[in-house]
């Protein structure tokens, strides 16, 4: 598996609040993250980095997984930055408030594991179609699926932007777990709102699977496409070629 990253600040924010990261555990396992401070909330750039820090160093510290295994563990390490963020939040009272999104992928033998919490997004494609694994934990996502509204409705609702689930934000959170089989797929994207809230999963896909462009370059492409569709958030993403040998 090949995997890249991006994240940039965009146009219209001062700081981005967002992180991404490409971990191996000892026996070079990889583990893939995006995560996105909360808009709107105080430090939403050091719960991303806290998020990403801890998850960075937890993996970084393990061998060889199996699959049951890397279920659990990550399950459990999910739970436990949480907790730690929760807690750090109740000794430093500044950052009391803080939360970030959070979303993992790792490829265990032939199986494709992802963990989300909050809005970040993961889909896997092949060369004729495209699949949305994660459901958004937001207001609007629950509306959609009470049938009150459409999702072209949630692109346009007041209140899109407010999520039901993060990292930081109650003591207990339990992410949800995906399992699929790795060998379906070509790539695999990790990415925040401020690609996914301005890119339907039809240009995702047009852009990923363009057989003559690098993978090191289809970042940018879709970076660059979300700025033309009018994203003002940060944006970020990560990007892996499932069936590649080499890594980047």
């Amino acid at each position: 598996m090949k995997a890249v990253e991006e994240s940039i600040k965009g146009d219209h924010r001062s700081l981005n609040e967002d992180a991404t990261g490409i971990f191996y555990n000892g026996t070079d396992q990889m583990l893939l993250l995006v995560s996105d401070g909360m808009g709107g909330h105080e430090y939403g750039d050091v719960a991303s980095r806290f998020a990403h820090d801890e998850v960075k160093a937890a993996w970084e510290e393990q061998n060889l997984f199996d699959v049951e295994q890397a279920v659990e563990f990550l399950r459990h390490l999910v739970m436990d930055v949480n907790r730690r963020m929760h807690e750090y939040q109740e000794e430093y009272a500044e950052y009391r408030g803080m939360g970030t999104t959070l979303v993992l992928a790792a490829v265990i033998d032939e199986t494709l594991l992802i963990l989300n919490v909050g809005d970040s997004r993961a889909y896997v494609m092949n060369a004729r179609s495209i699949e949305q694994v994660t459901k958004d934990h937001s207001f609007v996502n629950m509306l959609v699926d009470a049938g009150e509204i459409t999702e072209a409705d949630a692109k346009m609702h007041p209140k899109r932007n407010i999520i039901t689930k993060a990292l930081g934000t109650d003591r207990l959170i339990q992410a949800d777990v995906f399992r699929l089989r790795n060998k379906q797929y070509n790539h695999l994207l990790l990415a925040s709102d401020g690609l996914t809230d301005e890119m339907d999963s039809g240009e995702i896909h047009t852009i990923v699977s363009k057989p003559d462009v690098p993978l090191e370059d289809k970042p940018g492409h879709l970076i660059e496409r979300a700025l033309k569709n009018g994203s003002t958030d940060n944006i970020s993403l990560v990007l892996a070629e499932l069936k590649a040998g080499n890594q980047v």
